[in-house]
């Protein structure tokens, strides 16, 4: 259950623009960035303008009601996923991983869905009891739904992290935006035992229609396990 919800926290958070992307390989497929390793711990470049900082990464995220394009996964085993990425709020969400990672990931608005076709499973729990219910969400707000425990600014980049405030999810999201407009460059989790998983974003389109269906999964030849 750990590794569903850590697979789940890592593909929810919303941006207007995303701007980091996956160099191609020969062969036209996508290829792992030698990524540079996040901070090691989270601080405050400046506590006196934390609370307008997170309101303008409120706002920025706000901003977009739907988004579709391509996501690449870095996976604290040192494993590479990429795949098509969907989500419009508040709640729903699609994450398709390219063959031959056999996950789909649903949220249809109640209830978040993963699906493993080579194991033939359904696990489902309810949207409201994982991270992404606090960015799926029609108004975002991180420093009333998160316990926001770092935000540092430098002249690029700005690293927002974030973890649960009630104390019953373990680990932290830390969000990489563009100092300058604020758009969404990648995230990172980081679970308790100290594995980082990192996803970038690329090839985005916002506020376009979304075919309802692809937020609907059902399939009843398949296992399914509630937890």
């Amino acid at each position: 259950m750990k590794k569903f919800l850590m697979i789940a926290a890592a593909l929810t958070i919303l941006a207007p623009t995303a701007i980091a992307q996956v160099q191609p390989r020969p062969n036209g497929q996508n290829a792992p960035q030698r990524l540079q390793p996040a901070p090691s711990q989270a601080a405050f470049t400046d506590p006196r303008t934390v609370p307008a900082d997170l309101a303008r990464v409120d706002a920025t995220m706000n901003s977009t009601t739907s988004f579709s394009g391509r996501f690449a996964q870095y996976a604290a085993d040192g494993s590479f996923a990429q795949g098509q990425v969907y989500i419009k709020r508040p709640g729903k969400l699609r994450f398709e991983y390219d063959a031959p990672n056999p996950l789909l990931i649903v949220s249809d608005g109640v209830t978040l869905t993963q699906q493993d076709k080579a194991l033939e499973t359904i696990d489902r729990v309810p949207l409201s009891a994982t991270p992404l219910n606090y960015f799926l969400k029609e108004n975002i707000d991180l420093a009333n739904d998160t316990e926001v425990i770092g935000l540092q600014k430098t002249y690029n980049e700005w690293r927002v992290t974030a973890r649960d405030g009630s104390g019953e999810m373990d680990g932290a999201i830390t969000m990489v935006f563009d100092a300058n407009t604020l758009a969404l460059k990648e995230w990172i989790i980081a679970d308790s035992f100290g594995g980082e998983t990192r996803v970038l974003l690329s090839e985005l389109r916002y506020n376009e229609r979304i075919n309802p269906r692809l937020f609907v999964l059902r399939d009843e030849s398949r296992r399914d396990r509630r937890r």
